[in-house]
């Protein structure tokens, strides 16, 4: 009599169901909260697992942070056409980095409600999360190739930056910022507006 056969995927599932509970602790306790049993107890599996796989949180954090439930790719945010990205001026080509970021964090709420912790709190595991959203930025814009190499225009962008993430945090916690809707297409819509105002503005 043949042995029924063992259930396959079996690992991967359970690695999938640790990486996707430490998404889910960070979002909800924050960095200070984070802890082995914590993520083993959201996932429903023995906390031996997350050193098994993954040799201790820090390894799981990474792996976290290199899936697209965290963090869009470079590819999500050039869309389905790059190529017509690639013959926009500078600042069309930038403002449409914005938008489409927008959109890809807007459709990502844990990721949000992580960054928000990563206001109030800084350590290796936060670096971590930094770092993969660095590469994406760097890869978008070494597709795109003629984005002018200028200093300042390093420093706009991290502004830029800066502020629409914090809207975009907001938008978890409040439903307007200044009078502005942040709860409703209408309101992103004037936001990406304003994008590329003052894109076109810097660069005139």
């Amino acid at each position: 009599m043949n042995k029924p056969a063992k259930p396959t995927g079996r690992k991967e599932q359970t690695k999938e169901k640790l990486v996707s509970s430490v998404g889910k602790v960070l979002a909800r306790d924050g960095f200070k909260g984070l802890g082995v049993n914590k993520v083993a107890r959201e996932a429903g599996v023995d906390k031996v697992l997350v050193y098994r796989y993954f040799d201790g949180l820090p390894n799981l954090v990474l792996e976290y942070s290199n899936t697209c439930d965290f963090w869009p790719t470079a590819k999500e945010l050039l869309g389905s056409e790059p190529e017509r990205i690639k013959a926009f001026s500078p600042d069309r080509q930038i403002a449409e980095f914005f938008k489409s970021f927008v959109v890809a964090l807007r459709n990502r709420p844990v990721t949000l409600d992580i960054l928000a912790w990563e206001v109030l709190e800084r350590n290796e595991l936060t670096k971590q999360l930094e770092d993969i959203r660095i590469r994406t930025v760097l890869q978008y814009f070494e597709y795109l190739e003629d984005i002018p190499d200028d200093e300042n225009l390093t420093a706009i962008v991290a502004i830029m930056s800066g502020a629409v993430t914090h809207l975009l945090i907001k938008s978890r916690i409040t439903g307007s910022v200044g009078g502005l809707d942040i709860e409703k297409e209408d309101g992103w819509e004037r936001i990406n507006r304003a994008i590329e105002l003052l894109l076109k503005g810097i660069f005139e």
